[in-house]
């Protein structure tokens, strides 16, 4: 797992962010990297001032979306936390062939069916999630949720 340290980043945030943003964490995983992601998520949103409980939310919508990404998006991803103002936002790229038709989260899963929670999970406790699929014949996916400091 490849982590930058929190600092202000030269880089320049995504259309889809603010302009302020601020780039807090960029890292590669796999799937022996998971808990590491977790620990590293924590450390930087707490340097953030977010609130315990709101950095526990967000270690969760990482842990949720790291995991589809290893799952159904090739074996591996990348991450990026951003933050501004008080807002941390979680962004997860993968390299796999998209997220289907119909289990984009948008709907709760019946009980006993297996898969399809974590993307719901992640629209339930973040306070707006976009998926966007790779474009131009290429595949991959990046899933952008959005964590205020107070709900």
């Amino acid at each position: 797992m490849t982590t930058e340290p929190h600092r202000r980043s030269q880089q320049a945030p995504p259309d889809s962010l603010p302009v302020d943003a601020v780039l807090l964490l960029e890292l590669a995983f796999t799937e022996t990297e998971l808990v590491g992601l977790r620990s590293a998520v924590a450390a930087h949103a707490s340097e953030t001032g977010m609130p315990a409980d709101r950095v526990e939310v967000l270690v969760f919508v990482a842990y949720e979306l790291a995991t589809n990404a290893v799952r159904h998006g090739g074996g591996s991803g990348r991450l990026q936390l951003w933050a501004a103002a008080d807002v941390v936002y979680c962004r997860i790229f993968d390299d796999g062939p998209g997220i289907p038709t119909g289990v984009e989260g948008k709907v709760r899963p019946e009980p006993g069916s297996s898969g399809s929670r974590g993307l719901w999970l992640v629209r339930t406790f973040a306070e707006s999630m976009h998926i966007t699929a790779g474009g131009g014949g290429s595949a991959g996916t990046t899933v952008t949720a959005m964590i205020p400091f107070q709900r």
